[in-house]
């Protein structure tokens, strides 16, 4: 038995064998430096084994190892991995440099940061939730100018889809995530949150009722990568990161691009020009990035032949008592009587709509910049600036529509056109430091979007005294919304302090303020001269902006967090987040994150996660008002209708008996799989559900039919019908997402990449409707969330989206070809079952060629839609004809709609073919 002394002798040597390993198998430092294209790569990873790191700015990097053998991995967005074996010894210190070719990046092996507070990144498929990255090579690939619309071709769980005959909205495409709402997608800039959009959508568009975040407004020049977070974020991002989160990454690289693109539509219209210049500069200790763009969109028209009334009514409604054939008789005469009228003054009936694309002019400036102050302290920046101005058409006004239409200044009728002119504008700065291990990040971003209206080629027919004098073009007003959001985010490495590879803890703040603001237009725009005169106040097509509309509203949001990501074992990886906000205007909430990954193997891996999260209603939701002109469908025929929007705390809410705006709550879990079977081939299949409560919707329409409502609207002589934003519903979304990526390796000097995509989603509208047990459904209750507006959150986005792609290069020579099967979708009527519709599923391929011209120059010929695919014409155009007393059930409105404007699933324009011209040097 050991005596005491013998254990102390035991322990002494224990102790001085453990040092002296500890000092001969000491860590070792390897050093490099990353580079592509001469350019440094910073940001570029750089890992061996568990250990990873960070290029800096001048792509040096710095790794901690212990004598071995490793393979040490170099991988950046957009270049080709490179991969090198090298043997560490104790006390001898190694360099490596690292030169990367240009590749093309696939959307699962590429490293990501996002979604995770950690200073050290992982791979998509070693992260705990789903995670797409796209580079800007692969959006460029896609043949589109646009953001939002290369976005939609990559990525299947993302859909925005361009409207029409929508004012507002024809300017500024509503996007999507997981088929939830545009303001359930938080959009970040170099990690920092962009600010919304000043427009409200409110018309029968994807998104109604919601404020999104205008993607279109970035220069495409600007864009090293896309990243694409799919799943809730409330806990780490902010409380309205329901859907997920979508980051734009900006270049900051050497050297400089200059991109040129030509196109137009096969019919001959949609004609686009885009011209986007990159320069990167090499400055002492840091980098500075300018780039620029220029877009032009032609406009596109996909009307069909219109056979309804021009210069006399002939649809007219029967008459008490009236039989068939006296009915018949007095449509058929009326009908003779408006042909006559049309072949005397030379109608033409093909040319009287605009149904497609509005024309956009864009012109957009972006500066991201950066400096090392010392080893431990980088300062960093960006601002940009974006205008746009848009020409949008409405519906055409036709003579006989006489309360519309001052006859002396349109004999033929007109068709009025809605003016945009938007200004976007972001500065963000900030610094970032090291002390005592602890990584600061201070930053303040701000940043503003306004909107601003004008009505061309239109009239205000209350000032039908005028005739011919009449104005023709009004100012209509203005929207503005702004943001200032400032944060300190701080992390630090706790691993070996608590035994483990890596266990990070990242604390921060927020403090946000959002500032509204509605303009009038000028007193035209709006006023009724005439209430007495039955005609239509205000400019026709877009009513302005009153002066009661008027609004300058600001609200506060302070939130903290407080996030932990460990890798408890080797295989095990654990992330839990919390997070506190509260609303000047709506309270405190609490919204946390569950999140898990564990390897089964080095193959094959799971991954889950459980969250919480609270959207408040947005400040536009609470306080927008407006009177809009809405075309509605009324008994087969659309029907113009003067609609008010008015604030959910207004008087005449209050008599609808619409509760109070309140938070929506949500709860997101996902469960999935991935799998890496080799270096050039991955899987990853994740499913999602997310519940919404009290989700915020734009109500349907109360119109005065009713006499109750009619009595309400009493002091409103120009308002038919009125709306408004409330907690209506909740709903309940099921999907699953599934990638597929495989490079096969191929000889020398050529290259193949492959990928399968896919997303199938489903939400339905579950439980009673808030607010119902306060509106008497014998009043107007049943049309609080109608059908219509249940299908448009249910079935007016595709269910299934799924892409195949294959990128093949040899030599000069590339090609690239991609199918998208788009699902079926759907629209409802709010009352009438008879004029519902379905469209069926589209299969859309792309296809592109390139050549290396020279080192520094490619040019590539391809086309989008290369077969001139089109959705399921309209199925329901029983239109109303003079020698019939009906009924009638009409989706086309006399023919002049040939496709859904409601439900698309890749719009109707056909197929783009298109020549891009890449100078790189």
């Amino acid at each position: 038995m050991m005596t005491s002394a013998a254990f102390r002798r035991l322990g002494v040597t224990l102790f001085c064998g453990f040092l002296s390993i500890a000092v001969f198998a000491q860590n070792t430092t390897v050093t490099g430096k990353v580079s592509g294209d001469g350019t440094p790569l910073s940001g570029a990873t750089v890992s061996a084994g568990t250990k990873s790191t960070l290029a800096d700015a001048n792509g040096v990097f710095t790794l901690s190892l212990k004598p071995g053998t490793y393979t040490i991995r170099v991988s950046y967005v957009g270049y080709k991995p490179v991969t090198r074996n090298i043997t560490v010894q104790s006390g001898q210190s190694s360099s490596l440099d690292f030169s990367l070719e240009r590749g093309e990046a696939t959307n699962l092996n590429e490293v990501v940061v996002l979604g995770s507070r950690s200073r050290l990144p992982r791979s998509n498929t070693a992260t705990p939730v789903p995670v797409d990255v796209f580079s800007v090579t692969e959006l460029t690939a896609t043949g589109q100018v646009e953001p939002t619309q290369m976005l939609n071709l990559v990525a299947p769980s993302f859909n925005s889809s361009r409207q029409t005959i929508s004012d507002g909205t024809d300017h500024i495409d509503p996007a999507t995530l997981r088929g939830l709402g545009p303001d359930q997608v938080l959009v970040l800039m170099n990690g920092k949150r962009r600010h919304n959009s000043a427009l409200i959508n409110i018309n029968g568009t994807i998104g109604r009722g919601s404020v999104g975040t205008d993607m279109n407004s970035l220069p495409t020049s600007a864009i090293d990568r896309i990243e694409v977070l799919r799943d809730g974020a409330a806990s780490q991002y902010g409380s309205d990161a329901i859907a997920g989160v979508v980051n734009v990454v900006l270049r900051r690289s050497k050297g400089t691009t200059v991109t040129s693109q030509i196109g137009q539509q096969y019919q001959g219209d949609g004609k686009v020009a885009q011209l986007g210049i990159y320069h990167g500069f090499d400055i002492k200790n840091g980098y500075l990035g300018i780039a620029a763009d220029l877009r032009y969109r032609g406009a596109t028209n996909r009307a069909g032949y219109y056979t309804g009334p021009v210069y006399t009514n002939w649809n007219v409604g029967r008459n008490s008592g009236e039989s068939d054939a006296a009915y018949i008789a007095r449509r058929t005469a009326l009908y003779s009587q408006d042909q006559a009228s049309i072949s005397q003054y030379g109608f033409d009936r093909n040319n009287n709509m605009a149904i497609g694309n509005s024309l956009l002019r864009n012109a957009q400036l972006m500066v991201n910049g950066g400096f090392y102050i010392n080893k431990q302290t980088e300062f960093y920046y960006s601002a940009g600036a974006s205008y746009r101005k848009g020409e949008a058409a409405g519906f055409y006004r036709y003579p006989f529509q006489k309360s519309q239409v001052i006859p002396e200044l349109y004999p033929n009728g007109f068709l009025p056109q809605i003016l945009s002119e938007i200004w976007d504008k972001s500065v963000m700065a900030g610094i970032k430091f090291n002390t005592n291990d602890w990584a600061w990040d201070i930053s303040n971003t701000y940043g503003g979007n306004s909107f601003r209206f004008d009505v061309a080629n239109s009239n205000n027919a209350t000032q039908y005294a005028m005739t011919t004098s009449a104005p023709t073009k009004f100012y209509a007003g203005k929207l503005g919304f702004n943001q200032n959001t400032f944060n300190v985010d701080i992390t630090k490495d706790l691993g070996a302090i608590m035994g483990m590879e890596r266990a990070n803890l990242g604390l921060g703040a927020e403090w946000r303020t959002d500032f509204y603001k509605i303009t009038a237009g000028e007193e035209a725009s709006w006023k009724n001269y005439d209430p007495s005169s039955g005609k239509a106040g205000g400019a026709q097509v877009f009513p302005g902006y009153q002066p009661a509309n008027e609004v300058n509203a600001t609200r506060t949001v302070l939130g903290a967090y407080a996030d932990f990501e460990a890798d408890i074992t080797h295989k095990w990886l654990a992330d839990v987040a919390a997070r506190l906000e509260n609303y000047s205007d709506y309270g405190t909430n609490i919204a946390a994150k569950l999140a898990m990954r564990y390897k089964l193997s080095d193959v094959v891996s799971l991954r889950g996660a459980i969250s919480n999260g609270f959207r408040a209603p947005s400040i536009h939701q609470r306080y927008f008002s407006a009177v809009s002109t809405l075309f509605v469908n009324v008994g087969g025929t659309l029907t113009p209708r003067q609609v008010g929007t008015f604030r959910n705390n207004s008087d005449v809410a209050q008599a609808f008996g619409i509760p109070s705006l309140d938070a929506e709550k949500s709860i997101n879990g996902s469960l999935g799989v991935t799998l890496k079977p080799a270096n050039n081939f991955s899987v990853t299949i994740d499913g999602y559900y997310i519940r919404i409560d009290n989700r915020i919707v734009y109500t349907s329409q109360f119109t005065r039919s009713n006499p109750v409502v009619n009595t309400i609207l009493t002091p409103y002589p120009d308002v038919n019908a009125a709306q408004f934003f409330t907690n209506a519903v909740n709903t309940e979304t099921r999907g699953i997402d599934a990638v597929l990526s495989y490079r096969p390796r191929m000889r020398k000097g050529s290259s193949l990449e492959l990928s399968l995509a896919g997303n199938y989603n489903r939400t339905l509208v579950v439980g009673p409707i808030k607010g119902t047990d306060k509106i008497p459904a014998d009043q107007f209750g049943n049309v609080l969330f109608s059908r219509q507006e249940k299908s448009r959150l249910e079935e007016s986005q595709p269910r299934s989206k799924v892409s195949i792609s294959g990128n093949y290069k040899a030599g000069k020579f590339g090609t690239m070809i991609r199918f998208t099967r788009y699902g079926e979708v759907y629209t409802r009527d709010a009352a009438d079952p008879g004029l519902d519709e379905s469209f069926g599923a589209k299969i859309v391929s792309d296809l592109s060629v390139s050549y290396k011209v020279a080192k520094s120059l490619t040019a590539t010929l391809g086309a989008n839609n290369v077969l001139d695919t089109y959705p399921d014409k309209l199925q329901v155009v029983n239109m109303p004809v003079p020698g019939s007393a009906g009924p009638f059930l009409d989706n086309s409105s006399f023919g002049r709609f040939v496709y859904s404007r409601n439900a698309t699933q890749f719009g109707f324009n056909g197929g783009y073919y298109y020549l891009n011209l890449t100078l790189s040097f």
